[in-house]
């Protein structure tokens, strides 16, 4: 059975780190997937895009606001693992704990420090 973990990443290298360690501790590489957003469209708000243009001086700099996200700043890193057994769900969530792994499930995150006041 497996047990999928999700988890978020403020850098990219942060998860690849975790992936490495994952890895080295027994997990299939087919198992721990990291998934990046890169929006080629640049900045948007709603509809429309954000930012002036390029004649427009001040305010938001268009050249700022359409400039290619570099690899290590993605604020959209997702790291996927399957783990096999409860076991190895433990020993994955640790590890990515420690690399600064971020739980995007709200209710989740409620309930786990509920279960630690306990």
């Amino acid at each position: 059975m497996q047990n999928p973990i999700v988890r978020t990443f403020k850098q990219l290298s942060s998860a690849e780190q975790a992936r490495q360690e994952l890895l080295a501790a027994g997990m299939s590489a087919d198992d721990v997937k990291i998934d990046v957003m890169i929006y080629e469209t640049g900045a948007v708000q709603g509809n429309f895009t954000v930012g002036d243009t390029p004649e427009v001086k001040g305010k938001t700099a268009y050249t700022h606001t359409y400039a290619p996200t570099a690899q290590d700043d993605v604020r959209d890193c997702m790291i996927v693992v399957n783990a096999l057994d409860d076991g190895m769900a433990q020993r994955a969530e640790a590890i990515l704990e420690r690399h600064g792994a971020l739980d995007p499930d709200p209710a989740h995150r409620a309930a786990q420090a509920n279960m630690n006041r306990h």
